[in-house]
């Protein structure tokens, strides 16, 4: 199997957030994990599609929203790795770059199959699945966001990663780390690294899903079931998660959201309303509340969509999801 990402990604000193915020920012750039598609998701799928290519898996079963960056990445990376790819999504608040993704996903996977809820999803792969074996194929069902203990794992590997970086740059380490809190691997993952290294001072998720779709004690578990998976006995480190960015909702723009879009956009670096503008939101207000050394991960991919895309007219039942 090839290298399915550039290690290490970026570490970059944010000028003008720092500037506006009157504290250090650095940004950890995993928008840069893959020239093709990156972001976070690609960090999760190292560890799973090892796995699934060890495993003699042929077909890769996922879900997501409509927009969905991971149903994006499994299906640009996995059929790169000659998987076949299928996911069942289900419908997000319309915009051009959930349109954007939706067309790519299109394009990319082998088959997506149109639902109206979660539960539907699942039982729609779930068939899928059944359908494949039948057929004598080998499917693997990943679920979302590849939040898996072995996907997160693939976080705590970068908080090993980050930790090099910043001995060799002789930086000390940050006091606060910020990422998106979506399914929760990333923000699992984090907290397992960190409990490894001991370093990276306070984790912190801004939560971009509603709370009962990832409770705290969901995150603590998961990266629990990371470090043993690891072989380690560390204690999990304070799960913290900020709960003031979330708006009316998954994928609903909030102002906050805007406006951090906007200062970030002074350093370079391009947000998305659904997961790292309402994330970098958060940053901003416990920056703002306690003045610290603060890193944020990055996690939307920087790579250009267009090469990705097909077709500008979607089937009327994957238009439908855009609601």
């Amino acid at each position: 199997m090839s290298n399915l990402i550039v290690n290490p990604t970026p570490l970059m000193f944010a000028e003008e957030v720092s500037r506006a915020l009157g504290c250090e920012v650095w940004i950890k750039r995993d928008d840069q994990t893959h020239p093709r598609y990156g972001g976070n998701k690609v960090r999760k799928l190292v560890p799973l599609l090892a796995s699934a290519c060890a495993h003699g898996v042929s077909d890769v079963l996922t879900l997501g929203a409509a927009g969905s960056h991971h149903v994006l990445a499994t299906a640009v990376h996995a059929t790169a790795m000659g998987l076949r790819v299928e996911a069942a999504l289900v419908p997000q608040a319309p915009s051009p770059h959930v349109e954007a993704m939706l067309r790519a996903s299109a394009t990319q996977a082998a088959a997506l199959h149109a639902c109206t809820t979660f539960p539907g999803a699942l039982l729609t792969l779930g068939l899928r699945s059944l359908a494949l074996r039948a057929r004598g194929r080998r499917p693997l069902i990943v679920p979302v966001g590849g939040s898996t203990p072995l996907g997160a794992s693939g976080y705590l590997d970068a908080q090993v990663e980050l930790a090099a970086q910043l001995s060799a740059a002789g930086l000390p380490s940050p006091d606060v780390q910020v990422c998106a809190l979506g399914s929760g691997g990333t923000l699992a993952g984090l907290l397992a690294g960190r409990a490894v290294t001991g370093v990276g001072g306070e984790v912190w998720g801004v939560r971009v899903t509603p709370p009962f779709a990832v409770p705290a004690l969901r995150v603590r578990s998961l990266a629990r079931a990371v470090l043993r998976l690891r072989g380690s006995s560390a204690p999990v480190p304070t799960v913290r998660i900020y709960e003031g960015a979330l708006g009316e909702g998954y994928g609903r723009p909030t102002d906050d959201a805007r406006r951090a879009r906007e200062l970030f956009a002074r350093d370079g670096v391009t947000l998305d309303d659904t997961y790292t503008a309402k994330a970098a939101a958060g940053l901003i207000a416990l920056a703002r509340r306690r003045p610290r050394r603060y890193l944020f991960w990055h996690t939307l991919s920087s790579a250009p969509l267009d090469p990705l895309l097909g077709p500008a007219a979607l089937p009327p039942a994957l238009r439908a999801l855009l609601r």
